[in-house]
């Protein structure tokens, strides 16, 4: 006797069979884990890197190293405006730059696409100018005592802002680019 199942059914069957075979292995490895404890299942389980499930907490990658190695405070952002060297000479064609009196010109490379923005929050004091790239850009400055301040940067130009614009000395403490 011949048995006819139909599309629907061997789909069916084959993703129960999935499930009960990733669940089994999910089980296989927490019995292994729990049975390589030594004080047994109550005794927290240390994980290698490569098993803790990697979530996005918007904090700056090697930021640490960056602020010892450059004297630049990096926070945090979405990924796509990164720190970047300017190009020689303080060139910043085709970047973001900012320019501090104390720190000198620090460059930063956007990449958006239609519906995202991108952003960056710093933390470089003294900043006078900043250059715009092909990027609608905002940046966000404050002073040692009073409230933030955005501007609106132009495209390819540098524009003052800060003690640019005759004001006491603003930290730039983000950065923002739409496309």
């Amino acid at each position: 006797m011949r048995m006819r199942l139909s599309l629907r059914s061997i789909i069916f069957l084959l993703l129960t069979v999935v499930t009960a075979a990733v669940a089994a292995g999910g089980l296989a490895a927490h019995a292994a884990t729990e049975a390589a404890t030594p004080a047994g299942p109550t005794a927290p389980v240390k994980r290698q890197a490569a098993e803790v499930p990697a979530v996005e907490d918007g904090a700056y990658p090697d930021a640490d190293k960056i602020e010892q190695e450059r004297q630049i405070t990096v926070i945090g952002g979405n990924g796509l405006i990164t720190l970047v060297e300017c190009g020689p000479g303080g060139s910043a064609d085709g970047l973001i730059a900012a320019r501090s009196s104390i720190k000198g010109t620090i460059c930063f490379k956007a990449r958006t696409w239609p519906g995202t923005e991108a952003f960056i929050t710093v933390k470089i004091p003294e900043v006078y100018f900043i250059k715009g790239d092909d990027h609608q850009v905002k940046a966000k400055l404050t002073p040692e005592n009073g409230p933030a301040e955005t501007y609106d940067i132009e495209r390819n130009q540098w524009t003052a802002v800060g003690e640019g614009t005759g004001k006491p000395p603003e930290a730039l403490i983000e950065l923002r680019a739409k496309p």
